[in-house]
């Protein structure tokens, strides 16, 4: 029992250290010859190496490719300019994000304004708000350019929809370039 400990133990942590603590191996030579062993009889009691599977990759990365400026109450934030659309479930055309397939995804989106200016956001799935970002560049004794950024974990259906909308009433702007919205499948 102690062997498929230590196998996995070497896989996790690394056996180096382990091997030098536990079994005090005075060198590198003593090290890899115990290792040789320890592994050898592994194998011979069935234990075997699980292999990473590749898991599907699905990730996207969107900018803002202009100044959003005074958009209505709910409409949706498009992040025009990718940088990384590996399964493809980002459309810049919409500013939509449709899972490829079921299971947990994270995102983050960053929102930058105008010095004297204010943009407040909401991640919705299938038309429902889920998290928000507030971003105010009125704040402190001048105006200030400013960020937020926020971050969602959701538990997705092959095709469940996620979009970034504006989250209020007035005069808005996000810059572009430092505005953007990422994620990608857990």
């Amino acid at each position: 029992m102690s062997f498929l400990f230590v196998s996995t133990f070497d896989k996790l942590y690394g056996a180096g250290l382990f091997f030098l603590l536990l079994f005090g191996v005075s060198g590198i030579d003593d090290f890899i010859a115990n290792y040789d062993k320890y592994h050898s009889l592994c194998k011979k009691m069935v234990y075997q190496d699980k292999q990473c599977e590749e898991k599907e990759v699905i990730a996207f990365h969107a900018r803002l490719s202009t100044n959003m400026r005074n958009i209505k109450d709910k409409d949706v934030v498009v992040f025009g300019t990718v940088t990384l659309n590996t399964g493809k479930g980002y459309n810049p055309t919409t500013g939509k994000f449709t899972a490829p397939s079921k299971g947990h995804y994270s995102f983050t989106w960053t929102i930058a304004t105008d010095a004297g200016y204010m943009f407040s956001t909401q991640l919705v799935i299938n038309g429902n708000p889920v998290s928000y970002n507030h971003v105010n560049g009125k704040t402190g004794s001048g105006n200030n350019y400013e960020t937020g950024s926020s971050t969602v974990i959701l538990k997705m259906e092959k095709n469940d929809v996620v979009s970034i909308l504006l989250h209020d009433a007035g005069v808005f702007v996000a810059r572009p370039d430092w505005s953007s919205f990422s994620g990608f499948k857990l």
